[in-house]
């Protein structure tokens, strides 16, 4: 799955989503599910024991320019480890941390977790994403169809 994390109301807090919208017209392998998950939270938690590996997209703090891209692959082993890190870096109230605690708490946190991140210019209220982040959406395509690619060769 690749789930698009984001309120598209807030400005660049909407980069998950768009890059939901953008893979939606490319070519992607039958298995591969896109999910436009908002603002859910730990409502998904139950669904991701579906896939061997999620995709999250979301805007992210972070150094460097407006539009910087950041990947993160999460050690699932490790995670209440690694998401304290995430949580930090997430813009969402209950944030990846608690996702995915909650998520292997219950059994259901895939084998593979790759968080792409961008760093947002703006995340007021506004619809449409700044120039530099929609830049940043179009690169992340990419990004994310290079680790399906990288995920169908194992």
């Amino acid at each position: 799955m690749v789930a698009g994390v984001g309120n598209r109301l807030m400005r660049d807090d909407g980069f998950g989503p768009r890059v939901i919208d953008l893979l939606s017209s490319v070519p992607l392998p039958e298995n591969v599910e896109l999910r436009d998950i908002g603002t859910a939270g730990l409502t998904i938690a139950t669904d991701l024991g579906e896939y061997d590996l999620v995709i999250f997209l979301d805007s992210m703090k972070m150094e460097g320019e407006p539009g910087r891209l950041s990947r993160v692959e999460v050690d699932v082993e490790d995670v209440k480890d690694e998401a304290g890190e995430l949580a930090r870096v997430t813009l969402h109230e209950v944030g990846l941390e608690g996702l995915l605690k909650f998520s292997k708490a219950i059994g259901t946190l895939p084998p593979r977790v790759v968080l792409v991140g961008c760093k947002p210019k703006d995340i007021g209220p506004c619809l449409g994403l700044s120039d530099e982040v929609e830049a940043a959406a179009h690169r992340a395509v990419d990004l994310v169809l290079d680790i399906l690619n990288q995920e169908n060769e194992r």
